[in-house]
């Protein structure tokens, strides 16, 4: 067996749909949006931490340094000379050293790892040269040069620092004025975007309101089509079921057993037909329900009816038809359990070539469920098979059955029946699930519960009774 979709349901819709990236024209615009706010605000908040930087730190610690380099010259001048202690300039007491330093310091811990170690080396010479004896000594001396080239080495450090600050104020003014410029074009056809995303998200949103309605109108057409078809085709069936009553029961004379075996099968197929017809009329139905009537059955015996009522069409297409089945009791709706298997088993008779076998039989318990049992009906067949990748597709409505060339079947099948089986199935507390045969073929597998399902099912769109 192939399968082939339906062309209709394959049809390509001449409207163009919305991209994955739909997204993609909004998002550039509220980002440019965003930049042409936040940018130039971060690039005025950087300049101000520059120049606070270049002015409160950079320049104030050059003047400070400056300061304890005259503040030092000073004292070397009043220790070499006869100034009395009182005639020392203001600024080079050693009281307004140490707030220039303490002010030095501060300044210094904002600039940098680097400017705080030269501080704390020209902290702590200047700390050795408190506690020197100041004797005109060779030490003495050398202690004096090295604490000047130390200040003298942080104020070059300082100096680097503020022009480093200079030319990083002037690339960020230049950002700022450049910035605008840039990303207000840029604003533009982020409103162009946005505008040409609107009409063309409105002009999908009418296509797509007007796919939905054609949907819809078209799903009353099929839906007020299977009505009137079903209903045309149930009448004729009733009137037939109708005739092969009255032969059954004699009515119309005497019936050989032989003959009167292949009446009771006509029935049969007749009931089921009228029953499959019923449910599509309920499926039609916005609000129709399924009814399912738990009655202890043989699934032996339902497995072995089905398959004697296909035996006249398998051996006209020389198909050799057997079945293992035996006597198993189980809690379910016997006419659902035969319309699954009955469309199961003429599918396979219908897709296996002549000389080819279908196979039916009753799979042992597959495992325990809280309903009892999980008990399967396999149907195996000889025939082409079908993709393992289709397996799940096969299940779905109007998706119809082909030969090994991906022609169309031969069969005029609808593509309803499978799916319509594995519905069934599912409400009945079980699946119909699909595998590959051995040597070829498929084997489509029904499985059951052994006991009826809840009545909370109700919910489901089914209707559950018990009968005895």
């Amino acid at each position: 067996m192939r399968v082939s979709p339906n062309p209709n349901s394959e049809k390509k819709s001449a409207v163009p749909l919305l991209s994955h990236g739909w997204w993609i024209p909004s998002a550039f615009a509220v980002l440019a949006l965003i930049l042409l706010l936040l940018v130039p605000s971060l690039v005025d908040r950087r300049i101000a931490k520059v120049r606070g930087d270049l002015v409160v730190a950079g320049e104030s610690a050059r003047v400070l340094v400056n300061d304890l380099e005259a503040s030092f010259a000073s004292q070397l001048l009043v220790r070499n000379s006869k100034l009395a202690p009182q005639n020392v300039p203001i600024f080079a007491t050693r009281r307004q050293r140490d707030a220039d330093n303490a002010q030095l310091a501060a300044a210094v811990a904002r600039l940098g790892p680097q400017a705080t170690k030269y501080y704390s080396d020209l902290d702590g010479r200047l700390r050795q040269w408190d506690l020197s004896p100041h004797d005109n000594s060779a030490p003495s001396i050398q202690e004096g040069l090295a604490l000047l080239t130390s200040a003298e080495r942080l104020d070059s450090l300082l100096a680097k620092m503020s022009d480093e600050r200079r030319r990083e104020v002037r690339r960020l003014e230049r950002i700022d004025v450049i910035t605008p410029a840039i990303l207000s074009p840029v604003a533009l056809i982020a409103i162009f975007i946005v505008m040409w995303a609107g009409q063309r998200t409105r002009r999908f949103a009418r296509i797509a309101e007007k796919e939905r309605e054609e949907a819809i109108r078209a799903g009353e057409a099929r839906a007020a089509l299977l009505r009137g078809v079903t209903h045309d085709v149930k009448n004729p069936l009733g009137a037939a079921a109708g005739y092969a009553q009255l032969i059954e029961d004699g009515i119309v004379g005497p019936v050989p057993p032989r003959q009167l075996e292949m009446i009771q099968r006509i029935n049969r197929l007749i009931q089921t037909a009228s029953h499959t017809i019923a449910d599509l009329l309920e499926l039609a139905r916005g609000d129709g329900e399924l009814r399912v009537e738990y009655i202890t059955s043989d699934l032996g015996e339902i497995v072995n009816q089905v398959v004697e009522d296909h035996r006249g069409m398998a051996r006209e297409r020389g198909i050799d038809l057997d079945v293992t089945a035996p006597s198993t009791p189980i809690e379910t709706d016997p006419a659902h359990v035969r319309q699954i298997l009955s469309n199961v088993i003429s599918n396979a008779i219908k897709y296996t070539p002549p000389g080819g076998r279908v196979h039916a039989s009753i799979v042992a318990p597959k495992r325990a469920s809280e309903r009892g049992e999980v008990i399967g009906v396999e149907i195996r067949d000889t025939g082409h098979g079908i993709p393992r990748e289709l397996h799940e597709k096969v299940f779905e409505e109007f998706f119809r059955v082909g030969n090994t060339n991906g022609d169309a079947d031969n069969g005029n099948g609808n593509g309803l029946g499978l799916a319509i089986s594995r519905r069934l199935a599912r409400l009945l507390g079980g699946d119909i699930t699909l595998d590959n045969a051995d040597g070829g073929g498929a084997a489509f597998t029904l499985w059951l519960t052994s006991s009826a399902l809840p009545h909370s099912l109700n919910e489901r769109g089914v209707t559950t009774a018990r009968s005895s």
